[in-house]
């Protein structure tokens, strides 16, 4: 089973809101759901695989709007042994720097800082944080008496992107992108390889085929039948964003594993396995399609022009059966509406394995629009 990391798990700490009497305490490890005044919000809870890569400077959303904020407080777990050194960047609804709040956070531990108070108050239209070990950003943020707290979280890919692709709209209709030949070739230095997607608009999307080839070098040696990934598609999020997590199993499991969960409750999927051990040596061809208007999510393998492995996993899209890609990126992020990860890293936590010696290649992503 994946660990899960609670924020109440890391540390007894109590994130209070300045201008407000209700202090927003984050239950143990196991609860599902925290109290706040006479209102129900979901827990802050993350995996590692929604952990950030140090140095990472991330974005937050669902902050309010920034007439409407009374109150905001920024801080960050550290899940590393070392404290960390983090900064919190505001920034005008304009877009134009406001200020910086800096605070560090001791090892296996979470910090805050009243963000608001250290800007005079003045209007704050995006946060970002960043810090120098591994971490996960939050903001706790108030509208007014009588209203919930809000809870941001971070958004995007967990580590810089490897590079970038732009959807771009067809003579058929449709969007679409791709990048021929390696685009990623899994080593001890770079295990993951992210690409990121960008649109210059929002996209409503009935149908999403990724297509790409994944050359098998070894199984790790740390555990040959454990998860090797092939792809990992999600839009601004891991939880209710995941369009789909493609994997294989070694040898002594020899399986192949798709999950989604778009629209979905946090911490729900669906997802399906087949039977077939990829052959270590080889180039498969692998078609992951998100079909929303028939709410179906399948993975095609094929080897030398046949197909191996087909399956499929029922989808709960939503809105009107539709993938939705949003812009939710500001910075060098502007314009982002997906990420794209391929590989794991090394050391991250048992089963899924990093593949290193695998390599990447032949992206093409084709979308229907609704």
């Amino acid at each position: 089973m994946k660990k899960v990391l609670v924020y109440g798990a890391l540390c007894a700490l109590t994130l209070a809101i300045p201008a407000a009497a209700e202090k927003v305490y984050v239950p143990v490890l196991g609860a599902t759901k925290l109290w706040v005044a006479d209102d129900r919000l979901e827990v802050p809870a993350f995996t590692e695989e929604e952990t950030y890569q140090a140095g990472l400077e991330v974005p937050l959303a669902d902050l309010p709007r920034p007439r409407e904020m009374n109150s905001l407080v920024v801080g960050a777990a550290n899940l590393s042994e070392q404290t960390a050194s983090c900064q919190a960047t505001l920034s005008r609804p304009d877009g134009s720097r406001l200020g910086e709040v800096q605070f560090d956070v001791a090892p296996m531990s979470l910090a805050s800082r009243d963000a608001l108070g250290a800007v005079n108050r003045a209007r704050v239209g995006a946060v970002t944080v960043t810090c120098d070990q591994s971490f996960y950003p939050l903001a706790v943020a108030s509208e007014g008496s009588g209203k919930a707290p809000i809870i941001a979280k971070g958004i995007g890919p967990n580590a810089p992107c490897t590079f970038f692709l732009t959807a771009l709209k067809q003579p058929n209709g449709h969007f679409a992108t791709g990048q021929q030949g390696v685009f990623h070739e899994a080593t001890k230095a770079n295990p993951k390889g992210i690409v990121c997607l960008r649109s210059t608009q929002n996209l409503n999307i009935a149908k999403a085929v990724y297509e790409w080839d994944v050359y098998v070098g070894p199984w790790s040696s740390r555990d040959k039948s454990g998860i090797h990934n092939l792809g990992y598609f999600f839009l601004d999020r891991y939880r209710s964003g995941v369009i789909g997590n493609v994997n294989a199993l070694g040898p002594n499991k020899s399986q192949l594993k798709i999950m989604q969960n778009i629209s979905m409750a946090p911490g729900t999927n669906t997802n399906a396995k087949a039977g077939y051990l990829m052959i270590t040596g080889q180039t498969y061809h692998v078609i992951y399609t998100y079909d929303a208007s028939n709410k179906q999510a399948t993975m095609q393998l094929q080897l030398a022009g046949q197909t191996v492995a087909n399956f499929s996993v029922n989808a709960q899209p939503g809105n009107n059966q539709t993938l939705i890609f949003r812009q939710f990126g500001t910075g060098n992020l502007a314009g982002l509406i997906s990420s794209n990860e391929f590989g794991n890293y090394l050391n991250q936590h048992h089963p899924e394995e990093a593949t290193i010696g695998w390599k990447y290649m032949n992206f093409k992503l084709d979308m229907t629009p609704k």
